[in-house]
């Protein structure tokens, strides 16, 4: 698929706002003990707020990201459009869990069951967001390809019968991954911080996606949701170490990996812009992603670790 139609991503992230809602309203049911009735009047709540905060946490991350930028074109404009170019990913993120977060709230229950409940529901929402990239081309691509690849690897511009360029595309990537932690949310779901690992595991692989993306958000030469998804996984490892026993060495190498990884990553980057050669020649790609993704295993493993210290205390 290689056109711009505002309308379909619209009619299919409605779709999947409801259907992540309705899921949201039969766990929330099942795992808090609440009735029909006000299960599924909270899953309303939740869509409401999240279509109001969802919104306005991805403008105003995108604003913050790019307010000097923003201020010298025209705050004012900003705000009152809704171009998908201007809207942060993660910042969407923010706001739908805020949203879920204040419902709970508004209804006295407490937040952090609730969270949980919506784990399973929040991923399916992250994968039909990436997935509906595909109706906004030229959002969620990366680079062009030599070699002309098959949907759902690539999209395709055909430009004659003699003439294919073939695009990477990303979203199909992102959208598979959050599947993946949808389906682990479902199977661990008497996770005590099944909420918090979801997240987690949406946010880990995209320090990688988020380098592939030729439309990322970015300041000079940093990516600036590959940060944002840095920072909260490694806030998560520091967390673990804090929370088990912050006088122990061993208890905070999760965050210590998550430290070494980081600069690992930093010095990846540099390779990808070419910035850190080898013998003088260019580093093929390929290696310094399979560097890269070998470093986001160490970070999984590491937090595997720390969970599994901290089960053994109380959530």
């Amino acid at each position: 698929m290689s056109e711009y139609n505002l309308s379909a991503w619209l009619i299919m992230m409605a779709v999947s706002l409801t259907a992540a809602c309705a899921l949201f309203s039969v766990s929330a049911r099942k795992r808090m003990a609440l009735s029909s009735g006000r299960a599924a009047v909270l899953g309303g709540s939740v869509f409401v707020l999240s279509v109001l905060l969802g919104t306005l946490g991805a403008k105003l991350f995108y604003f913050l990201f790019r307010i000097f930028y923003l201020i010298d074109l025209g705050a004012g404009a900003f705000w009152l459009s809704l171009r998908m170019e201007e809207l942060s990913y993660y910042g969407g993120v923010a706001g739908v869990t805020l949203a879920v977060f204040l419902a709970a709230k508004c209804f006295r229950l407490p937040s952090r069951p609730a969270l949980n409940a919506f784990a399973a529901a929040g991923a399916l929402l992250a994968a039909a967001a990436r997935f509906a990239e595909a109706f906004l081309f030229p959002t969620g691509l990366g680079a062009y390809l030599d070699d002309v690849l098959p949907f759902p690897l690539a999209v395709s511009i055909v430009y004659s019968e003699d003439y294919t360029e073939s695009i990477l595309a990303v979203y199909n990537f992102e959208g598979l991954i959050s599947l993946i932690a949808f389906v682990l949310a479902l199977v661990r779901r008497d996770e005590p911080r099944r909420f918090l690992r979801t997240l987690f595991y949406l946010c880990l692989p995209q320090i990688l996606l988020e380098s592939l993306r030729t439309d990322a958000i970015n300041l000079l030469f940093v990516h600036i949701e590959q940060l944002l998804c840095y920072l909260f996984v490694e806030g998560v490892l520091v967390w673990y170490g804090w929370r088990w026993n912050r006088k122990r060495f061993a208890s905070w190498i999760p965050a210590l990996t998550g430290l070494v990884v980081c600069g690992l990553t930093v010095m990846e980057e540099f390779m990808l812009e070419g910035k850190i050669l080898l013998n003088g020649a260019f580093i093929p790609q390929w290696v310094t992603y399979g560097m890269m993704a070998a470093g986001l295993a160490a970070v999984a493993a590491a937090e595997h670790l720390g969970n599994r210290r901290l089960l053994q205390r109380p959530a």
